[in-house]
């Protein structure tokens, strides 16, 4: 009787999630609604001076509590370690490597919780510091979960990781959700105009400096042609945000440009553009690429990462340009259009893929 109440209990599982709603956060919070919620009791953790945006996505009837910080370097170890000994839980999940760093070393004294991270970038975009930092934690990790056999390969070699601990799984795409925010959805956008959308942070390493003196280009081929840039402007990343509209202004193209700041509702933009951009120097696996690809958009991306030439087959949904290559990226985007609505496959992993992580 007792071994059978033991075998029916929930696992209680821990999801630390910093408090901004970029990919990796995001990703998290798709796989914690994977889990069965008559096996998996989920709990958040969120990391950061408050609950932030990343509050605006977690499901009503999930728990959620604040680990406040100022930085991550604000005692964050000492702090999950606490919240450790106090939740005892069966599994504790991260996705941001400085959470997975301390969520590592904070559970070497608890042999009995299961640690997953999940790897949001590749190892070669990472300082030698950090390196060795991933090197010193993540053996404590019980599952490392990457999204491409390219990061597979470098985490093994270079952090001197068991094979069977590192799993490769490509990054699911969230029909349900995707498809709950489009049901009344009908498109923002003026149809007389091409509608070039760009989806994430707004931060140097997403390269939309090298976007906008693009765009200069694209206004001249196609004057009716407008911008639509979807992301925070109001956060950490708002003096780089003056800089765009300073470069934006001192090309003349300003009103051609239009800066949402942030949506809860991304997709509808992404579904009825014209044309999605990603003009990145360094990323992981894009989700928004696959999202878009999904949503039949064509695509127009860098190449900062060798898996985005596969997701992106040029000609056919979209066209794969070099880093900061001003003028390919403009030609890109004036052909991109062109394509019309897209069908693409995408093989990403499934939910019991994750599923099968947790058991």
């Amino acid at each position: 009787m007792n071994q059978s109440k033991k075998h029916n209990k929930k696992q209680k599982v821990l999801f630390f999630v910093n408090s901004y709603s970029g990919g990796a956060e995001l990703m998290t919070l798709n796989i914690a609604g994977f889990l069965d919620p008559k096996l998996y009791d989920v709990i958040f953790y969120v990391i950061g001076k408050d609950l932030g945006r990343i509050a605006k996505f977690i499901p009503a009837d999930k728990t959620v509590h604040l680990i406040k910080v100022k930085y991550f370097k604000d005692f964050l170890t000492s702090k999950i370690f606490l919240v450790l000994l106090k939740e005892k839980p069966q599994i504790a999940f991260s996705s941001l490597m400085p959470i997975n760093i301390r969520l590592c070393f904070a559970s070497i004294l608890f042999f009995r919780i299961k640690v997953i991270v999940r790897a949001n970038n590749y190892l070669h975009t990472q300082s030698l510091i950090q390196k060795i930092r991933l090197f010193l934690s993540y053996h404590f990790a019980s599952k490392l979960i990457v999204q491409t056999d390219e990061m597979n390969s470098e985490h093994v070699k270079v952090l001197r990781l068991n094979s069977n601990k590192v799993v490769t799984l490509a990054n699911p795409v969230n029909t349900e959700k995707i498809k709950t925010k489009l049901i009344q959805a009908s498109s923002p956008f003026n149809t007389s105009s091409v509608n070039y959308v760009f989806v994430g942070r707004i931060s140097k390493v997403k390269g939309l400096d090298t976007l906008i003196s693009a765009f200069q280009q694209v206004i001249a081929i196609q004057p009716k042609s407008i911008l639509h840039i979807i992301g925070d402007i109001e956060g950490s990343f708002n003096s780089y945000y003056s800089e765009l509209w300073q470069l934006a202004s001192n090309l003349n193209i300003e009103s051609n440009i239009i800066f949402h700041g942030f949506s809860t509702n991304p997709y509808v933009y992404m579904k009825y553009a014209d044309c999605f951009i990603l003009p990145s120097r360094n990323e992981g696996l894009p989700n928004v690429i696959i999202e878009s690809l999904y949503l039949g958009t064509p695509v127009v991306a860098t190449n900062s990462v060798p898996v985005i030439n596969r997701l992106v087959k040029s000609g056919i949904d979209g066209y794969v340009v070099d880093v900061d290559d001003i003028n390919n990226l403009a030609s890109a985007m004036i052909l991109a259009p062109n394509l019309g609505r897209i069908k693409t496959s995408y093989n990403s992993a499934t939910p019991k893929d994750f599923q099968n992580i947790f058991i």
